[in-house]
């Protein structure tokens, strides 16, 4: 995908990413994005706490208020900082990844800050060792809607649709069940998910895991949600004058 490669963000260096900022700071310049950032910041708390911690959380949520942080990590070296920020901004679209927030998230929900963004989206690396622990980007109804997951709750919190991308791929237990951590790992190509309780039966979509189209993920479940493989920018744009053109493809019998 064009523009990929550029993971420093303008940045001098890695280590100028990871300059600790306050909670207060981080809020501010993300408010530059304007009207987007007005559901980020009700995760973000304002007020900067002693220690410098930025704290993180769902304000509807009060068992978030006091686990979910996010801290600026100068513990890392520069490359391996910038090979987990090109990695999580692989995970999306360009267009949103050059002026998003790249963070690590651990198995809390808690946020450890790589690089500052300008928009109200977040990018994290994930890791490829772990099933599950995937590199995407969230919009903030997505992020809520994965913190839920993670904390277990019977039914998602977020108030409107949410997005997810996952462009690099996946592996997960299951595709029926938001909670399973022990089935084997199934392998998922690149894909973006719309978060609503979409009903499959009603859309007349599948609920198997394929590896093209889309699918309706965990369906009879809270968390029933589309799932879009590949790329929103998979082929090719129309231009004024092109023609169509159709390639053969194989019938069964």
């Amino acid at each position: 995908m064009p523009g990929k490669s550029n993971e420093n963000g303008g940045a001098s260096s890695a280590s100028a990413r990871r300059t600790a900022i306050s909670r207060r700071e981080f809020v501010e310049a993300a408010a530059i994005a304007g009207a987007g950032l007005a559901a980020l910041s009700m995760w973000v708390q304002a007020e900067a706490e002693p220690s410098g911690h930025r704290g993180v959380q769902d304000a509807t949520n009060d068992e978030w208020r006091e686990g979910n942080t996010m801290d600026v990590d100068n513990s890392m070296s520069d490359e391996i900082v910038k090979a987990k920020i090109r990695r999580a901004l692989l995970s999306g679209p360009d267009s949103i990844t050059r002026e998003a927030t790249v963070a690590e998230m651990d198995a809390q929900g808690k946020l450890t800050v790589l690089r500052p963004g300008t928009n109200h989206w977040v990018c994290v690396p994930g890791n490829e060792n772990i099933i599950g622990a995937a590199d995407m980007c969230m919009d903030p109804m997505g992020m809520r809607w994965i913190l839920d997951v993670m904390a277990g709750k019977p039914k998602p919190t977020n108030t409107e649709p949410g997005l997810i991308y996952m462009l690099n791929g996946a592996t997960q237990h299951s595709f029926t069940d938001p909670f399973d951590r022990t089935s084997p790992a199934i392998p998922i190509g690149p894909h973006w998910m719309i978060l609503w309780p979409f009903d499959a039966r009603v859309a007349g979509l599948p609920t198997v895991m394929r590896d093209a189209g889309t699918l309706v993920m965990f369906a009879g479940t809270p968390y029933a949600h589309l799932h879009i493989c590949g790329s929103p920018w998979d082929g090719n744009e129309y231009h004024p004058g092109d023609r169509g053109s159709w390639t053969m493809t194989y019938a069964r019998r």
